[in-house]
């Protein structure tokens, strides 16, 4: 355990490498219900991020409580169906995987959302667009082309995605009146229309090899002295 525990954890992990008996003890830690979501996964990949999403999150946890078990973490909903630990309020977390990349955010005070997403997902950003972005993003976009255009599509899908899990709101809110405008990867602006959203959140992009991002959302004033990001070689380092 950290000798520090900060005020944000985020824990990054890339699983392409994944050895056989780490999947294996992954599962061993999952409950039933993540069990019965892991084997209905058609693709051996999916069910080894997803496998190795929760246990990176289990683990995570018990290294900020080092007495409880990994495999002894239980999850329920609340109110606007974000998970959160059972019987109790906080630590807020967040987790995500997309294929060969996963990651988990913990924060000790206020809210948090992570979500991760590589180049090489399969989108149409012309047909996304006018559902996705706000204006200002959209003028963004045009602006650029080929890989460099998808690439900031998918920072702005990552950026939008994590704020919506950390806000406990679904993909259905109406994502163009919510507006990022990215500087650098630590310096991101938020601007929203929508009612009930702030434009007070931290926001990072977490780069990851070659084309894959990690985007985090938190509120409560936190600086980069405040969060530690981690990247593990498996989900138990």
């Amino acid at each position: 355990m950290p000798d520090k525990v900060h005020d944000v954890t985020v824990n990054i992990l890339e699983t392409a490498t994944c050895a056989p008996g780490e999947l294996e003890a992954a599962c061993a830690v999952l409950s039933n219900d993540e069990l019965a979501r892991f084997h209905r996964f058609h693709f051996d990949a999916d069910r080894r991020d997803y496998a190795l999403a929760h246990a990176l999150l289990r683990r995570t946890l018990s290294d900020r409580e080092p007495a409880t078990d990994p495999g002894a973490w239980r999850f329920e909903a609340d109110a606007t169906g974000k998970p959160q630990i059972r019987g109790r309020r906080g630590p807020d977390f967040s987790l995500t995987h997309t294929r060969g990349l996963v990651a988990c955010a913990v924060a000790t005070a206020g809210r948090v959302g992570i979500d991760a997403e590589t180049d090489g997902r399969s989108a149409d950003v012309d047909l996304l667009l006018p559902e996705v972005c706000s204006p200002p993003e959209r003028a963004a976009l045009i602006a650029l082309t080929g890989a460099a255009r998808r690439s900031l599509f998918l920072d702005f899908w990552t950026l939008k995605e994590a704020y919506l899990k950390a806000q406990g709101l679904g993909i259905s809110e109406d994502l163009t009146a919510i507006a990022f405008f990215v500087e650098s990867d630590t310096d991101i602006r938020l601007e929203t229309s929508g009612a009930g959203h702030r434009a007070d959140w931290s926001l990072r992009i977490y780069r990851i090899g070659a084309g894959g991002r990690v985007a985090l959302a938190f509120d409560g004033g936190q600086t980069e002295r405040d969060i530690e990001v981690r990247r593990p070689r498996t989900w138990r380092d």
